[in-house]
């Protein structure tokens, strides 16, 4: 006896809304990947705390206490971007695995041990910036010359942290070498930098959803520029660096 046609077609949806809710189903998937950008965002935040609360308690002032403090609150940046790239990178490679977060966080051990010249370089870039803001800040020439200032140093952070989370090396020259050879070989790469850190910034600010939009942004910009390195070759003629 052969079941009709129509009775089948129950038990065939109920099997397909099962496999959909599963606990390894699309959803959950989907579900575990947002849950792990959230964590990568929120460590990638807490390592901005001591720069989000200056901004909240001092904020810009031309004064020297301002200046100092506020290039002080960036020292864990650097750190911090290498950290959210090894973190992305294990997102993008090793979906639904565990441990993006404990991953963030030997990548910032990590920058604080092999990336603290860049740490004090940033600050110390910074400082005098300000610096000259404060003193020529009504020059339109001043204004594009700290923005041009700003990516370039954005963009040789992000560079030096991408080598290092792709190689063995330690050493502050080879690391600074190899990144700025890429760079000028493949300045696009670093314009993709800039403008994605741009979009995850200035979506942060929006009104209303930019307190949520902040909660996954630093995750999201984090794997663009994995992806970007991967797809645009960005080490390619480093690869005696690569580990």
């Amino acid at each position: 006896m052969t079941s009709h046609p129509i009775a089948c077609r129950p038990s065939r949806r109920v099997g397909r809304v099962a496999a959909l809710l599963a606990y390894d189903g699309p959803i959950a998937t989907a579900l575990l990947r947002v849950f792990q950008f959230f964590l990568v965002a929120v460590s990638f935040l807490a390592c901005l705390a001591p720069m989000l609360l200056f901004d909240a308690l001092v904020g810009w002032q031309p004064t020297h206490l301002a200046l100092w403090l506020g290039a002080a609150s960036l020292l864990p940046v650097a750190p911090a971007v290498l950290g959210a790239l090894c973190a992305a990178r294990r997102v993008l490679l090793m979906p639904g695995e565990r441990g993006p977060a404990r991953t963030f966080w030997r990548g910032f051990g990590r920058g604080v041990r092999s990336l603290w010249w860049v740490a004090a370089g940033v600050s110390a870039a910074v400082l005098v910036i300000g610096y000259d803001l404060a003193l020529l800040g009504d020059s339109d020439t001043m204004l594009l010359v700290a923005t041009i200032g700003l990516a370039l140093l954005l963009a040789l952070i992000v560079g030096i942290s991408s080598v290092a989370e792709s190689c063995t090396t330690t050493r502050p020259r080879a690391l600074l070498a190899a990144a700025v050879r890429a760079i000028i070989a493949r300045p696009h790469v670093a314009l993709s930098w800039v403008l994605l850190v741009a979009a995850g910034v200035g979506a942060s600010m929006l009104p209303v959803i930019g307190g949520t939009v902040a909660l996954f942004a630093p995750a999201l910009v984090a794997c663009g520029i994995v992806i970007c390195n991967r797809t645009l070759n960005f080490l390619a003629d480093n690869k005696e660096l690569s580990s």
